[in-house]
């Protein structure tokens, strides 16, 4: 059993529309970019979104390169590796960066990001990771700081590649600029492809000169008028990212948040209980991973041996924490396998009990085993 921060276990008829191999400027293929871009305006809530063929990286570094300027002003907000990384691409597009920093673990409130926008004249936009999967913290409030961020007129870009299906998320309704995601994440498809949605303003500021073509958002929303991809697609991908799209529409995207929510608070009040020394809190942690310091020495390596795969930390925090990956199609019987195991190497047990709210509905549960 996979439990780490992504790439995710997948239902079986997503495995299995993965494998398709058709002409990609068929009207097949045409119907299947026709369909994804819908579901996933659906799922966003937003008036586009840019199909990619690539990592969630890609996602990232598209959105960066087409909705900002060499020489524009940005505010960044980093609390973790995947915040880093944001940071890093901004810097490769030649923006003027003012960075706020968190330590590893640490989270910005709606205060401090007021009083960082406040200090920052002559800004045209802001960055941030929605869920920092490095540390299982997450900006559980994003709606209140797009409000900040908008009533002050700056552009809003949100690396959401581990948050997008696990939080609410309304991209039209907040304003968000954009939002950048991968298909191997909570929406529960393979790894491949790169979302980018788009809001109404995030749309008429796209940038279309001197930008690498796999870089341009407004290149590939071009082909997608026609239902096509400017460069030769992961096929495969794209299907299984559509069915996986569809399933979540089944599920109901408000029931997925909710599912991700009740897995995420039910994991970590046990982990707490065993020992666990748990990065987060009430008001940040994250829907997607827990993140912390377990009470004995090789725990994950032990965890390995019963079957079960989770991730060591990320930077300082290697050595020092581990990181359980609730993404996905995570749900009560892969969460009572992992507290199974983990009683028995810990060799303590605490009572408990699942929210129904951590169930996968019919038919999508029988689609996953665990």
């Amino acid at each position: 059993m996979m439990l780490i921060p992504g790439p995710v276990n997948v239902p079986r008829s997503v495995l299995q529309a993965a494998t398709l191999l058709v002409n990609h400027r068929s009207e097949k293929f045409r119907s299947i970019v026709r369909g994804l871009e819908d579901n996933l305006k659906a799922l966003f809530s937003a008036e586009r979104v840019a199909l990619l063929t690539g990592s969630g990286t890609l996602a990232v570094e598209a959105m960066v390169f087409s909705l900002t300027k060499r020489g524009e002003k940005v505010v960044g907000f980093t609390y973790g590796e995947f915040g880093n990384r944001l940071m890093d691409s901004l810097r490769r597009r030649g923006v003027e960066l003012k960075v706020f920093e968190k330590p590893q673990g640490g989270w910005f409130t709606l205060e401090e990001i007021k009083e960082a926008l406040d200090l920052t004249k002559g800004a045209t936009a802001v960055a941030l990771v929605h869920n920092e999967t490095s540390t299982g913290v997450a900006f559980r409030n994003l709606e209140e700081v797009a409000k900040e961020v908008k009533k002050r007129g700056l552009k809003l870009l949100v690396d959401s590649v581990s948050g997008f299906a696990a939080y609410p998320l309304f991209v039209n309704e907040w304003k968000i600029d954009a939002v950048a995601t991968g298909s191997q994440k909570a929406l529960a498809s393979v790894p491949g492809a790169a979302f980018v949605a788009l809001g109404k303003e995030g749309l008429q500021d796209l940038e279309t000169k001197e930008l690498p073509s796999y870089l341009d958002l407004s290149l590939h929303l071009r082909f997608q008028d026609k239902n096509e991809t400017p460069f030769t697609p992961s096929v495969g991908v794209f299907n299984a990212s559509l069915r996986a799209s569809e399933l979540m529409l089944l599920e109901g995207k408000e029931r997925r948040w909710k599912r991700h929510e009740a897995c995420a608070r039910i994991v970590r009040k046990v982990f707490s209980e065993v020992g666990f020394n748990l990065l987060g809190n009430e008001e940040n942690f994250s829907n997607t991973v827990v993140a912390g310091e377990p009470p004995i020495r090789g725990f994950r390596e032990k965890l390995k041996e019963k079957g079960i795969e989770i991730s060591p930390g990320m930077g300082e925090l290697r050595e020092k924490i581990v990181r359980v990956g609730l993404l996905g199609v995570v749900d009560d019987r892969a969460v009572n396998k992992l507290f199974k195991a983990t009683f028995e190497i810990l060799g303590r047990s605490v009572e408990y009990v699942l929210p129904k709210e951590c169930e996968l509905p019919e038919p999508l549960r029988s689609e996953v085993e665990w």
